[in-house]
C-alpha cells in the first residue's frame, strides 16, 4: 500500500462513527502520521546538497590530490557539488575527527589514508575509534611509497644509503607529514631493520616536508610516490626504492626496499573515502556508485598514474580489511620501538 494511501485509510477509519475506542482513534492518527512521515522521508532524494570531502591533510599530498582530480567527475554523477576541505594537521587526527562527529548523512566524507589506521594505537587523547566510528565508503587507490633522497646527497641505491646512514649514526633527518602517520613508521622500521639511529622531522602535511628536503635540511624520506613524482622527474630528488611488497607498474624500474636487501620491509599505501558510523544503506549505495564510475574513467585513471597513484577501486569490505591489517601491523612497529604515545 502507498504511503499516501496508508495515511488516508487510517485517519478515515479513526474517524468512524462506530470507532471501537478513543485509544484506537489515537493509534489510528499515530499510524497515520507514521505513514505520512515515511512517505516524506521515502521521497528525500540524496543528494539535495553540496557534499564536503574533508583531507586530514595540507594540500598537496596524495590524498589531496586524487580527491580534487575526482570531484568534477563526482560533482557531474551526483548532481550537487563536491567541496573540498584541508583540516591538516595531529597525524590527520584533527580532521577525521571532524568528520568522526558530523552527521551520517553522506553531506560530510573523509578522504582517508593509511594513516588513519595508526592513529589509535599512536595518538592518546584521539577522540574516536577509527574501525568503530567510520563506515567504509570505498577503497579508491593504491598509493605505492617510495625512498628519496635529495639528488646531491652521495647515494645511489639501498645499499649505499644504509652504508652512508652508518656512518654518520644519528646525523640524519628524516622528515613525515606527521607524527605517527605511515611515512614516519617507515623510518622507524627502516632504523629498526638497519640498526642505524635517525632523527625524525614532523611536519603538518607532504609538501612542507619536501620542501625541507629539497633544501637538504633533510636527508630522507618516504613519502608516497604521488607526493614526489614531479621532483624525481626533474631530477631534484632521487628515488632509491619503492616501499611496496612488489614493483609498481608506475616506476617500474625501482626495486623494492625487500629486494634491496631488507628482506619483509614494506609501507603500502593507499586511499579511500569514509563516512561517519551509520550511513544508511541507500546513501552508501548511491555514493559507491558515483565512485566507481568515476574511478573507471581512462582520463583520470591516466591522470592519476602521472602523480604516482594507481586507481584500484575496491569495495567497502576491501577497504575495512586494509585498515584492520594496517592498524595490527602498525601497532607492532610503535610497540618494538617503544614509541611515545602523543
Amino acid at each position: 500500500m502507498q504511503h499516501n494511501t496508508l495515511w488516508k485509510t487510517c485517519l478515515k477509519w479513526g474517524r468512524r462513527r462506530n470507532a471501537p475506542t478513543p485509544v484506537l482513534w489515537r493509534f489510528a492518527k499515530a499510524l497515520g502520521l507514521i505513514a505520512l512521515t515515511s512517505a516524506g522521508l521515502s521521497h528525500a532524494a540524496f543528494p539535495e546538497k553540496a557534499i564536503h570531502i574533508v583531507v586530514p591533510f595540507v594540500p598537496g599530498g596524495a590524498a589531496d590530490s586524487a580527491v580534487r582530480l575526482m570531484a568534477p567527475s563526482l560533482q557531474k554523477r551526483l548532481g550537487q557539488p563536491v567541496l573540498i576541505e584541508n583540516k591538516g594537521g595531529a597525524g590527520a587526527t584533527i580532521g577525521t575527527a571532524y568528520v568522526a562527529i558530523s552527521p551520517a548523512d553522506g553531506y560530510t566524507l573523509l578522504m582517508g589514508s593509511a594513516s588513519n589506521a595508526i592513529g589509535n594505537a599512536i595518538q592518546n587523547k584521539v577522540p574516536y575509534v577509527f574501525e568503530r566510528d567510520f563506515t567504509p565508503v570505498m577503497l579508491v587507490a593504491d598509493v605505492p611509497g617510495v625512498v628519496v633522497v635529495p639528488a646531491k646527497l652521495p647515494v645511489k641505491n639501498m645499499q649505499e644509503l644504509i652504508a652512508y646512514a652508518k656512518a654518520h649514526e644519528g646525523q640524519l633527518n628524516y622528515g613525515s607529514p606527521g607524527y605517527g602517520t605511515s611515512v614516519h613508521l617507515a623510518g622507524e622500521l627502516f632504523q629498526s631493520m638497519t640498526g642505524t639511529t635517525m632523527m625524525h622531522a614532523s611536519y603538518k602535511g607532504a609538501a612542507p616536508a619536501i620542501t625541507d628536503l629539497l633544501g637538504m635540511r633533510l636527508q630522507l624520506m618516504f613519502p608516497a610516490l604521488a607526493a614526489v613524482q614531479a621532483h624525481i622527474q626533474a631530477g631534484t630528488l632521487r628515488a632509491l626504492a619503492v616501499t611496496t611488497r612488489k614493483r609498481t607498474a608506475l616506476a617500474p624500474d625501482l626495486p623494492t626496499v625487500s629486494e634491496s636487501g631488507l628482506s619483509d620491509f614494506e609501507v603500502g599505501g593507499w586511499i579511500g573515502i569514509f563516512a561517519p558510523k551509520g550511513l544508511p544503506p541507500d546513501v552508501l549505495q548511491t555514493l559507491t556508485r558515483a565512485i566507481d564510475e568515476t574511478m573507471k574513467e581512462d582520463e583520470l585513471r591516466r591522470s592519476l598514474s602521472k602523480m604516482g597513484i594507481e586507481a584500484m577501486p575496491g569495495s567497502a569490505q576491501a577497504l575495512r580489511e586494509r585498515v584492520e591489517s594496517d592498524s595490527r601491523r602498525w601497532e607492532k612497529v610503535i610497540k618494538n620501538r617503544k614509541m611515545e604515545l602523543q
